[in-house]
């Protein structure tokens, strides 16, 4: 009995030394999709900005437009690229986070608090549902489109 009892003391200071560790990484996930869709935005909006206010000097032809258009999309599919890599981490840390949490009993009811878990139910599987690289990427479609038609109509 003894042994099992610090079995289970030695795995909860495991437990105890990875749960902070996996939560940062949670979060420096999601911060880095944020900022790498910033990123990209930014530039996106600045170019289109740009294209719209200065007047081209001379027209560069189909060729000078199927370039531009070939170096926007390339730099849309590498940071939508980017963003899929930070997401598919983030997931694999949440669920590593979420199992620490069940060996820690945070979802067991009665385990803290009388009656009741201290983390949601919910908690262990909303994050399937999360829509947010979805909006980061329909947000970087949307701009790139712009900036296509932006070289596509710029005299």
């Amino acid at each position: 009995m003894t042994e099992l009892h610090s079995l289970r003391d030695a795995q909860l200071e495991v437990l105890k030394v990875l749960y902070p560790w996996y939560k940062e990484e949670v979060f420096r996930r999601r911060e880095q999709m944020m900022r790498l869709t910033a990123f990209a935005s930014a530039f996106l909006v600045l170019l289109l900005v740009t294209m719209l206010a200065v007047p081209s000097a001379a027209h560069s032809g189909p060729t000078g437009g199927l370039f531009a258009i070939t170096g926007i999309a390339l730099f849309t599919a590498i940071f939508a690229y980017l963003i899929l890599q930070q997401r598919d981490r983030h997931r694999m840390a949440k669920e590593a986070l979420i199992e620490i949490e069940r060996a820690m009993g945070l979802f067991e009811e009665g385990f803290y608090t009388e009656g009741k878990s201290l983390y949601p139910d919910e908690w262990q599987t909303d994050w399937h549902r999360d829509r947010s690289v979805t909006v980061y990427l329909t947000v970087l479609t949307a701009l790139t489109v712009l900036v296509i038609a932006a070289v596509l109509l710029r005299p």
